[in-house]
């Protein structure tokens, strides 16, 4: 099997993370950027998802299918943008804690979406 999947030689089970090289980069103005080429309309989009929050939603297999299509989309047209990373359940861990250390003096809000993970 050729190699863009995680290294073989670990036994421990490991999923991918991909981030934003940048840590100034916005995957907001990335995920706009393809909605508008995409011909989408990138207001109803980013509407639409900030009412997910804990309900079914009747166009859930839309919303779905544009953030897959977008990742796709950026991976393909800002290759330069992103980097991958496989990670154990334990370095998630650690990463995870260690933005919300960051984060913790931030006033509450969106999360900070600089990062696209867990998409395998």
């Amino acid at each position: 099997m050729a190699g863009s999947g995680p290294r073989d030689d670990t036994k421990e089970r490991r999923h991918l993370h991909v981030r934003l090289r940048e840590e100034g980069s916005s995957i907001y103005d990335l995920l706009t950027e393809y909605l508008q080429v995409a011909g989408k309309a990138p207001d109803w989009y980013w509407r639409t998802v900030g009412h997910l929050e804990g309900q079914e939603v009747d166009n859930m297999e839309e919303l779905l299918t544009a953030a897959f299509e977008a990742g796709a989309y950026v991976a393909h047209e800002h290759p330069e943008s992103l980097k991958f990373q496989w990670v154990t359940e334990e370095e998630c861990e650690r990463e995870r804690k260690a933005e919300e250390r960051a984060g913790g003096h931030e006033e509450s809000g969106p999360r900070d979406r600089a990062s696209l993970s867990h998409y395998a």
